[in-house]
């Protein structure tokens, strides 16, 4: 009896790790089949989304209607960032086939809320594809890319100045903790730290490393932080970055992103669907039911309302069962000017 009894236990234990949860994720009816590739808020109300062919969606009552902006460029928006309602980048990526003589990559700057901009090129550009642009809290900028590709954004807050680079490898994501602390994750399970925003690097210890391929990476506070990448990888620090250990997924789906609202609780998303949930700070991550298999690409929350974007115009939100009323997202799928 004992043994059966303690079996038993042990095999709700290892049901209960593996369960999958249904979290309130909801699947939007967007009308286009963009593949969707960044979406970022400046504040409650006004929030962007970017993907394939120029698309960009706006939003300025916190996600209850979107509007298609005007397509002004046929390249690919790889991501958006608002540092106010007026004042935002755009990376944009140049088609492959078509470049000639162009970099891959390039910039627009608004600071008129997206009515015009501005086109700026990298220092020195090369034949570098960039992947990812990030920002401290002071307003200081990287930008990251293959072959190790590192600028700085000047003082000027317009230039984009060439940094000596840490790898070789593809950088894909990057976060900073606080204004001088930061992290970029890449190829090869690559992990650098630095403590002086950019101007040097150091290499990550990271326990249980693989070479798996790390896809972004984000920080919870100026200790807490998670990369998660393909095969399912997670790692997490909780010392700024000097320090990974590897966390279980118990799934084998790339991930791609990875958000947390708070040391706690967080989610991480990947291809096929894949959308996973913690609230132990990633000691148990338990998968999310989503009706959808398209690769899901980037996940924000904006207060207590999460978002999701990703391949085949996937956009999906996130309410709690607790809040008063449900936003019932609509598209407006004119051209705004």
């Amino acid at each position: 009896m004992r043994f059966f009894l303690r079996h038993t236990i042990i095999l709700l234990i290892v049901f209960g790790a593996f369960q999958v949860t249904n979290a309130g994720w909801r699947r939007l009816n967007t009308n286009t089949l963009a593949w969707l590739k960044t979406i970022h808020f400046s504040d409650a109300e006004n929030g962007w989304i970017g993907g394939t062919h120029g698309t960009l969606l706006k939003t300025a009552d916190g996600g209850r209607t979107w509007r298609q902006r005007a397509r002004f460029t046929e390249d690919t928006i790889r991501q958006v960032h608002f540092f106010s309602k007026s004042t935002g980048w755009l990376l944009c990526e140049r088609n492959v086939y078509t470049l000639g003589s162009k970099s891959p990559s390039y910039l627009l700057k608004t600071t008129d809320g997206g009515e015009n901009w501005t086109q700026i090129d990298f220092e020195n550009k090369q034949r570098q594809r960039i992947t990812n642009i990030f920002f401290a809290n002071s307003g200081f900028g990287l930008a990251v890319g293959e072959t190790g590709a590192l600028f700085g954004l000047e003082d000027d807050n317009y230039s984009w100045k060439k940094l000596l680079a840490p790898s070789r490898y593809l950088i894909l994501g990057g976060s900073f903790s606080d204004n001088l602390r930061g992290t970029i994750v890449g190829g090869g399970g690559t992990i650098f730290f630095t403590e002086d925003a950019g101007a040097s690097w150091n290499p990550a210890y990271v326990s249980g490393k693989t070479r798996s391929k790390l896809n972004s990476v984000y920080f919870a506070d100026a200790k807490h932080g998670w990369a998660v990448g393909s095969k399912g990888k997670i790692y997490q620090t909780v010392n700024g970055g000097r320090f990974w250990r590897a966390q279980r997924s118990n799934i084998s789906e790339n991930l791609n992103d990875v958000f947390f609202s708070n040391t706690a609780n967080g989610w991480a998303i990947g291809d096929n669907g894949v959308i996973l949930k913690t609230t132990s700070g990633g000691n148990v991550w338990k998968p999310v039911r989503f009706n959808s298999r398209h690769k899901l690409e980037k996940i924000v929350f904006n207060g207590k309302k999460g978002w999701i974007v990703g391949f085949g115009g996937t956009i999906a939100y996130y309410e709690p069962e607790n809040m008063s009323s449900a936003i019932r997202p609509k598209f407006n799928t004119r051209y705004k000017k």
